[in-house]
């Protein structure tokens, strides 16, 4: 397959972009420099790249940018606030109207990276077939918006779909403050107990290439059987990283630009969420657990 690739660089798309190369796809990714393409194009021959910096000015033109190819994976999502915000519908819009060109001639796959934040606290056990967003912050409602907008697309022979990455470890937010807690020989973790759902990135890539494959349809969520308590991973970290401050705050947002960072919002929300429909189609459980992984973390 022709694959047109936003966000290739991020934690989530160089998984991606090397899961899609493996398996014998040829993939054009968007970068903000030559260098960046650079070496992104070293990896494979069919790996190719556009120099084109997604912002609320040029969003409009991956319209064009992505007419065309087998399948779009966008994987790149804009700051909060009023600008990212309108920089994801222009980004949104102007996606939807590429695979509607294509779709005039072939079959084409579009596929928009979402997350699990839109749910908010989960009230137990949530599958896709029991998808309930009421609980998510205003913040993020704009999002939910354009989740729908996507799924809506899907006609003749357009397949549109959403997937939903929980707390992605191996290179992203999670690594990032279990490094802050070794380094600064402190834990820092919102209070409470609550169930923190898990996704491993290679587990992550090969979900987002069985669903193009397969011209899904529909909302996915992405992630681990069973969640884990935030009890469970402060104990692990502590006692596998010999680390014995540990500091309960109220909020996150006073630590998110810290080391610390992204993660602990997920510290906030009570999630467990089930990837029931993608396991129903296509038979697939993620090979790995959060809690074996962190016990080879290299805390030394």
């Amino acid at each position: 397959m022709r694959i047109f690739l936003t966000g290739a660089t991020g934690a989530i798309g160089s998984s991606l972009l090397d899961n899609f190369l493996a398996h014998g796809h040829d993939v054009t990714s968007t970068v903000r420099s030559a260098q960046k393409g650079e070496e992104l194009a070293s990896k494979s021959p069919s790996s190719h790249f556009i120099v084109f910096d997604i912002n609320p000015d040029t969003a409009h033109q991956l319209a064009e940018l992505a007419a065309g190819y087998d399948a779009i994976v966008h994987c790149v999502q804009q700051a909060f606030g009023e600008a990212g915000t309108k920089a994801e519908d222009i980004t949104t819009d102007a996606l939807i109207s590429a695979a509607r060109k294509t779709a005039e001639t072939k079959p084409v796959s579009l596929l928009y990276s979402s997350g699990c934040l839109v749910y908010g606290n989960t009230n137990g056990v949530q599958d896709e077939d029991h998808e309930d967003t009421s609980h998510c912050l205003d913040m993020l409602k704009a999002r939910v918006l354009r989740d729908k907008k996507i799924v809506n697309s899907t006609a003749g022979n357009l397949r549109s779909a959403i997937i939903r990455p929980t707390w992605v470890y191996g290179k992203s937010y999670v690594d990032q403050w279990i490094n802050a807690c070794k380094s600064h020989n402190k834990i820092i973790a919102l209070a409470g107990n609550n169930h923190i759902p898990f996704i491993h990135h290679e587990d992550l890539a090969n979900m987002y290439r069985i669903l193009i494959e397969n011209g899904a349809v529909g909302v996915f969520n992405a992630t681990e059987p069973e969640a884990v308590s935030l009890e469970t991973v402060i104990e692990r970290v502590s006692t596998l990283g010999n680390i014995h401050e540990i500091e309960k705050v109220d909020s996150p947002w006073a630590h998110s630009s810290e080391p610390y960072g992204f993660f602990l919002f997920a510290h906030s929300f009570d999630q467990q969420l089930v990837s029931k429909r993608f396991a129903d189609l296509y038979h697939y459980t993620p090979a790995h657990r959060f809690l074996d992984w962190i016990n080879s973390f290299p805390f030394n």
